[in-house]
C-alpha cells in the first residue's frame, strides 16, 4: 500500500512540475505584423480586381493534363482575349469538375466581363468541391459576396 501511495505521490509531483515549467508565451510583434498583413490581403482582394487576378494566377490545378489549359488560358486571358481562355477553361471544367483552379479563373472572367451573376455562380460551384484549400475557398468567396 505504501508503494502505491509513493507511486501515486510521485506521478502527481511530476504533473505539477511539468505544468509549472509551461508557460505562455507573450503575443510577439511578429504575428501581430503577419495578421496585419494577411488583413491588407483580404482588402485588396475585395477592392483591388488586378491583385485578386494575380493571385488566381498563382493556384494550380491537381492534375497536370488541367494544368496545361489553364496556362494555355492564362496567356489568352492575360493577352485580354476572353473568347479562347473562356473556352480552354470550359474545356477543362468537361474534363474535370473538381478543380477549383478552373471554377476561380472562370468566376474572374465572368466579373472581367461585367457577368456579376455568372462569376457568383462559378464560385458558388467552385466552392462545392470537397478538397478546396482555404485559400482557394477565400477567393472563392470574394466572388459570391460581389
Amino acid at each position: 500500500m505504501k508503494q502505491i501511495n509513493l507511486i501515486f505521490l510521485s506521478l502527481v509531483v511530476i504533473f505539477i512540475t511539468s505544468c509549472s515549467s509551461v508557460s505562455k508565451q507573450p503575443e510577439t510583434s511578429s504575428s501581430i505584423i503577419e495578421l496585419d498583413v494577411f488583413s491588407s490581403s483580404v482588402d485588396q482582394l475585395l477592392t483591388n480586381k488586378n491583385f485578386l487576378k494575380s493571385e488566381i494566377l498563382k493556384i494550380n490545378a491537381s492534375k497536370p493534363s488541367i494544368q496545361r489549359i489553364l496556362n494555355e488560358s492564362d496567356s489568352y486571358w492575360i493577352e485580354g482575349n476572353f473568347l479562347k481562355a473562356n473556352s480552354g477553361l470550359e474545356r477543362a471544367l468537361r474534363i474535370s469538375k473538381n478543380e477549383s483552379s478552373v471554377f476561380l479563373r472562370l468566376a474572374h472572367i465572368r466579373l472581367e466581363q461585367g457577368l456579376e451573376i455568372e462569376s457568383s455562380s462559378f464560385a458558388a460551384r467552385g466552392l462545392l468541391i470537397s478538397n478546396v484549400s482555404s485559400w482557394e475557398r477565400l477567393l472563392l468567396n470574394v466572388y459570391v459576396i460581389n
